[in-house]
């Protein structure tokens, strides 16, 4: 599998909820301002399109990516980009992302 990124992707690892006709607790990996990869044991389809809440630790409320497209699937996982997320949400994501380190390719 081949990836294109055009956004720097850094190493986290911290729970999220998702939300589609499947709902569920996961594990983000990789996160950046556009997308993140997700470990999962929940079947979803490339394609998919749902809404992602990332809980990021020592943050009172979870950052909402309103909707989110589901780019691959593994075994384990899924990668998603994100299509629709607010602006006062997407502030707060930057924000998050200005303080970690740039591991992830």
């Amino acid at each position: 599998m081949t990836e294109h990124r055009q956004r720097i992707r850094y190493k986290v690892e911290f729970p999220a909820t998702f939300s589609s006709d499947h709902a569920g607790m996961e594990i983000v990996y990789n996160l950046g301002i556009g997308g993140c990869k997700m470990v999962s044991h929940r079947k979803i389809k490339s394609g998919d399109h749902i809404s992602v809440h990332l809980n990021i630790p020592k943050h009172k409320t979870p950052i909402s990516i309103r909707t989110a497209k589901v780019q691959w699937v593994l075994e384990h996982g899924f990668g998603v980009e994100f299509f629709e997320i607010q602006e006062q949400e997407r502030a707060r994501l930057e924000q998050f992302l200005a303080t970690q380190i740039h591991v992830a390719s």
